[in-house]
């Protein structure tokens, strides 16, 4: 094929036999109409509170609302997170500056499950301090194949949890995300509420 005269290819095999005849020196014309779009590396969420948080319950409250944005847009886009991260910063008038630890997971875009990893993460490693800023993070992302079943949990509780989840996204997909919302963010400190109503950190 790489010996042969271009023009008598295209005659014996038609179009193909040109690409042929270039491919085989390594030359491909074809036209590419779709970039590559690789998968994101993370998807997280940071927020400085308007105080600083003495109680850490009122920290968790804002760690669940956080955690329930970031699976909903893993959800979103069709991918799992293998990796969490949580950054705690402490007040300025606090001795210590804070913290910031990882934990490796089964892959997952559950709420439950992801919000379980954050807030072990955040008492495990909470100084009684007053907080000022929440980072979070999901990385380690790998393609959505299929539901993932625990050996440890009941299937079809499994198989329950993702269609709650995907009914909730998407009702606050049509709605908003306060139209779905647990009791909690109505308490004082919760964040969830008030952030649902900006747009790019705003007031819309």
């Amino acid at each position: 094929l790489s010996q042969s005269p271009p023009p008598l290819l295209k005659r014996r095999l038609g179009v193909i036999g040109e690409q042929l005849y270039y491919h085989s020196h390594g030359i491909d014309y074809s036209k590419i109409n779709e970039s590559y779009v690789p998968v994101s590396k993370s998807y997280g969420k940071s927020q400085i509170l308007e105080s600083d948080y003495h109680d850490p319950f009122e920290v968790a409250i804002v760690i669940r609302e956080m955690s329930e944005e970031i699976a909903m847009r893993l959800r979103k886009h069709h991918v799992n997170t293998t990796v969490v991260h949580l950054g705690i910063r402490y007040s300025k008038y606090s001795i210590k500056s804070g913290f910031r630890h990882q934990l490796k997971v089964e892959a997952t875009s559950s709420t439950k499950e992801i919000v379980a990893h954050f807030i072990n993460l955040f008492w495990k490693y909470y100084e009684n301090e007053a907080v000022r800023q929440v980072e979070m993070n999901c990385g380690g992302i790998v393609k959505k194949i299929g539901l993932q079943l625990n050996l440890f949990e009941n299937p079809i509780q499994t198989v329950n949890q993702e269609q709650l989840d995907v009914t909730i996204d998407k009702i606050r997909a049509r709605y908003g995300f306060k139209s779905m919302m647990h009791a909690s963010s109505l308490l004082t400190g919760a964040t969830g509420l008030k952030r649902s109503e900006m747009v790019g950190g705003h007031k819309g």
